[in-house]
């Protein structure tokens, strides 16, 4: 019999045998087995953030839990994943090309055909995968490594970048023209803030609705981050809109690419596609940017690593030229959200499961007098009409 048992301190070979016979102990330096942890990161980071299988699941489960250093070494190669996925320098870079170019010199030996000095050690729960792709994984790991320092040192050396703010008072539309060129319609009481450097045009929605047309300019990338999504076009138009439920991000013009950048790590341990209704729309998984078209929106669930992909809904503007807001199966918290924009009496409700309550249909969005006596009529919530608010009360109506 012979067994061979692995940590991330030293490699032991267990080979029982008569009295008196040694152990072998193949010792390895804490700088070999942090190496190790993080190409096994690299590989774990590209499984599972595509569509892991309840095998891959379980594997990376007994891969983290066997050692901090691995969790560690995940949460560094998740930072540089996202670091490299924003920088503008890496934007055109094409690695089939690059590979493809490799693979017709004469000179690229491959790797396969190398001599093999010390064979890997088993990992009980590592990611099922080709000998090809572990291979790519270790060189994928090496440049993330190596592309950390250099972003870190960049980093320290760039400039303050000075940032402008906007706001836009409740009722109040305000239209902002950028130093860029690009166009941002704030809806009422939205607040964004601005900084553009020289590689990069970075715009934070804090809180409301805002439509961005935006200028042309393939050297800086246009990046709107709101709470844990980042929205990136390229010479396009589009709407986003941050609500107590989630994202909105909804296309008129051109693409854009969307990626979610919440807790990633318990993102895994819960399927986010199965809370979603998708009805007839469709469900991705954001463990990689996903891209929307003109004609496309996309709902992203607050915290999720998710969207639901659904057709733009094009509204015909009104004859009497009032803005309406149009519902359907949104939560309550949503909707007064909505209507808290335009109203200055706001609606307030402090019921959590009330809050999560659903209804449809259309209304003006300065009359949110017309939605309470829609409650009034048709649910069981009581409004109770104060001189600075209204407030839905959750106790049932006797």
């Amino acid at each position: 019999m012979y067994a061979r048992a692995w940590n991330d301190e030293q490699d032991v070979d267990l080979a029982p045998g008569k009295a008196g016979e040694r152990m072998n102990i193949y010792r390895t330096s804490p700088q070999q087995s942090r190496e190790r942890a993080a190409r096994e990161a690299a590989e774990w980071l590209q499984v599972m953030g595509g569509t892991p299988t309840d095998a891959d699941r379980s594997g990376f489960a007994a891969w983290v839990a066997r050692s901090p250093l691995h969790l560690e070494e995940l949460l560094m190669a998740q930072l540089v994943e996202r670091e490299l996925a924003a920088s503008a320098a890496l934007q055109a870079f094409d690695l089939d090309a690059v590979l493809a170019q490799a693979r017709a010199q004469d000179n690229v030996v491959a790797l396969h055909d190398a001599p093999v000095v010390a064979p890997a050690p088993p990992v009980s729960a590592a990611p099922v995968a080709r000998g090809r792709r572990r291979r790519v994984g270790w060189v994928l790991a090496a440049g993330v490594a190596a592309c950390a320092v250099l972003l870190g040192s960049w980093k320290l050396l760039q400039p303050e970048v000075p940032v402008y703010q906007y706001a836009s008072a409740v009722g109040e539309q305000r239209s902002i023209a950028l130093a860029d060129g690009s166009m941002v319609t704030l809806a009422p009481a939205s607040y964004i803030a601005v900084r553009f450097s020289a590689g990069v045009r970075d715009i934070e929605l804090r809180d409301g609705e805002a439509t961005f047309d935006v200028a042309h300019d393939s050297s800086r990338p246009f990046r709107v981050h709101a709470g844990d999504n980042i929205v990136q076009a390229v010479g396009t138009r589009f709407t986003v809109n941050r609500l107590p439920s989630g994202t909105l991000v909804a296309v008129s013009e051109g693409k854009v690419k969307v990626t979610a950048t919440g807790n990633w790590l318990e993102s895994l341990w819960r399927d986010d596609a199965a809370t979603l209704e998708a009805g007839k729309a469709k469900v991705e998984s954001l463990g990689r940017p996903a891209a929307l078209s003109a004609g496309e929106q996309a709902r992203i669930p607050q915290g999720q690593q998710a969207m639901l992909r659904m057709p733009l809904e094009v509204s015909s503007e009104p004859v009497d030229g009032k803005r309406r807001l149009s519902f359907r199966n949104d939560t309550l918290a949503d909707i007064i959200s909505e209507f808290n924009r335009y109203n200055p009496r706001p609606i307030v409700v402090t019921d959590p499961l009330v809050r999560e309550q659903r209804y449809s249909g259309v209304f003006y969005a300065d009359d949110a007098d017309s939605f309470l006596q829609f409650l009034e009529c048709c649910s069981q919530l009581r409004v109770s009409r104060q001189a600075d608010r209204n407030v839905i009360d959750g106790r049932s109506r006797q």
